[in-house]
């Protein structure tokens, strides 16, 4: 009797997974606001619990026909996807494979790491699969696990409402991507697949270009490129356009001093696995430096595993970034850092760092400590960001320079944060901060407090850090002023993180014992889970705050919102273009 009613109910999972699959499956456009759960239904297919032998790698070797193209012709349009399939097996991830009809993609192998605790050496990293592909319409997916799936897939953002359907039997996830974008397929014991989706053929034009730097599909490295130097380095002229092309690795940093007019763009990957870092031995290489430079654009280009910080815009004007990637695992792997600049827009773009996210600082001239930075017009807008130590968005702690101000961090998705605050001014030196905006927020994993994290999710504070404040030069302290945080919706999480806005005494001798307060703070629309933030929060620390206001509009809150493509015109049918 019991088999019989473990048979009825599977046989009643079926019919409902059906109806779910031919669902999820013909879903043409999506609304990204209506995701309210920690993570996406996945439907599990009952499949004929057949053993399958393995192959070597230890993945199942299924059926023939298993992997078949299944698209009809129809007199819908034919949707267009192009993947580079020239992928060295050393630089293949080992535990995915992922498929579109029977034509496999190369998953590239890329570190991250999971741990919460610093450490200068960062020992804990693991292997992760990265796959860059080209899309116009709607392609659906079949990812194949070698280890046991056991239920666990999330495919992120939550906004996209992608559903997975499971077949545990097989190992198999298929889902459907249905607009250029970047997603994340979240599995078990931390394993990923970062899938970056582009706008198909979204940067041919420069290919074709004159006066064009090319790089093709390959290893290019300063044995085989006659632009890289020996010191693994491309030194960067005014009025340069660099072209990296999909299928592109590139095992060299882009560096500029003093110059003006450079444009980096393509679909490749800058790769700085093969680089030393050491905190011991002071080994570091940043893969994109830009050093009093003027009127740069960087558009659609990977950058993976890189030895340090990823980006470094340091008293840069005009600076364009957009639909960028970045995975960062090893110490101080800060994703987008600013520091003196004025007039950066970074955008559209997917960072996931071992250190702070997006960061903003005031830094003095290296070579004369006396002459201080200055930051205006900053902003952070439709990103994506995964952070697995450290702030998510962060103002400081570096503040050297009394101008500070107009910075705007606008539409961002935080899939996950682990260990830090998601929001963030810390002023630790005399910048006078003003006009700082957090607008548009969603945060589908709230799990800070990790390791040797803080549960803190807004932490705002004039404060001397013993750490940070005499870096670079001693200086007095400075103020906050005028911060808006607006139409902040966590998903998941910790609901008893604390919320902290605080200024400070300074107790040093020499700068008179001086106060210094963070004005003019408001808190608005911020929903954590199901609880309005208001005065009332259980976990609020106040101190020597002038100004502070919570407030509740009528306004749906509802944190960021990703738009995607309709897709309603295109069929199932699709042309593969694979270079």
């Amino acid at each position: 009797m019991k088999k019989l009613l473990k048979l009825g109910l599977l046989l009643l999972l079926t019919l409902t997974s059906c109806n779910k699959t031919s669902s999820s499956l013909s879903m043409s456009s999506f609304n990204s606001s209506s995701s309210t759960s920690s993570s996406s239904s996945s439907t599990y297919t009952i499949s004929d619990n057949k053993e399958y032998q393995k192959d070597e790698e230890g993945f199942f070797i299924l059926e023939d026909d298993y992997f078949k193209n299944t698209s009809k012709e129809d007199n819908k349009e034919i949707s267009k996807v192009r993947f580079n399939d020239n992928l060295n097996d050393d630089l293949r991830y080992s535990q995915l494979r992922m498929f579109i009809g029977d034509k496999e993609v190369p998953l590239f192998n890329c570190k991250t790491n999971m741990s919460q605790t610093w450490n200068g050496e960062a020992p804990s990293r693991m292997n992760n699969a990265v796959a860059l592909i080209e899309l116009e319409g709607k392609i659906e997916v079949k990812l194949q696990a070698n280890f046991a799936l056991l239920g666990e897939c999330v495919v992120r953002p939550l906004s996209a409402n992608i559903t997975p359907i499971i077949d545990e039997n097989r190992r198999v996830i298929t889902f459907t991507i249905s607009s250029p974008g970047q997603y994340t397929v979240d599995l078990r014991s931390g394993r990923t697949l970062h899938l970056f989706v582009d706008e198909y053929k979204q940067y041919d034009s420069y290919k074709e270009s004159s006066n064009v730097i090319y790089f093709g599909k390959g290893i290019h490295t300063k044995e085989s490129s006659k632009y890289i130097n020996n010191y693994d380095e491309i030194v960067l002229i005014s009025n340069t356009t660099i072209f990296i092309d999909q299928g592109a690795i590139i095992r060299a940093r882009f560096i500029a001093s003093n110059k003006s007019n450079i444009k980096i763009i393509g679909s490749g990957i800058i790769d700085g696995s093969t680089f030393d870092r050491s905190i011991e031995r002071g080994t570091t290489k940043v893969p994109l430096e830009f050093n009093f430079c003027n009127n740069i654009e960087i558009r659609g280009i990977s950058t993976l595993d890189p030895a340090g910080w990823c980006y470094n815009l340091y008293y840069c004007k005009d600076v364009v970034i957009d639909n960028i990637k970045i995975i960062s695992s090893r110490s101080n792997g800060d994703g987008v850092s600013v520091q003196s600049c004025e007039n950066v827009v970074c955008s559209n773009s997917f960072i996931r760092s071992w250190d702070d996210s997006l960061v903003v600082k005031n830094y003095p001239l290296h070579n004369n400590r006396n002459s201080h930075g200055s930051t205006k017009n900053i902003l952070f807008e439709n990103c994506i960001i995964w952070t697995d130590l450290a702030q998510s968005m962060e103002v400081g702690y570096e503040t050297v320079g009394e101008v500070l101000e107009d910075v705007t961090f606008n539409n961002i998705t935080v899939l996950h944060n682990y260990h830090k605050a998601v929001i963030s001014i810390h002023n630790a030196n005399n910048a006078n901060i003003k006009r700082v905006k957090f607008t548009n927020i969603t945060v589908e994993d709230l799990s800070v407090g990790k390791g040797d994290g803080n549960k803190i999710f807004i932490d705002v504070a004039n404060v001397f850090s013993s750490n940070w404040s005499t870096n670079w030069t001693t200086t007095s302290l400075g103020s906050i002023d005028d911060v808006l945080i607006e139409n902040v919706k966590v998903i998941e999480g910790h609901m008893d993180t604390e919320i902290k806005i605080s200024g400070t005494k300074d107790h040093r001798k020499e700068y008179n014992y001086t106060t210094h307060y963070v004005n003019n703070v408001t808190i608005k629309d911020v929903i954590i889970k199901d609880k309005i933030v208001d005065e009332t929060y259980s976990n609020l620390t106040v101190n020597l705050t002038n100004n502070l206001k919570f407030e509740k509009s009528n306004n749906i809150i509802t944190g960021a919102v990703i738009n995607y493509k309709d897709v309603s015109n295109y069929g199932t049918n699709y042309i593969l273009d694979i270079i």
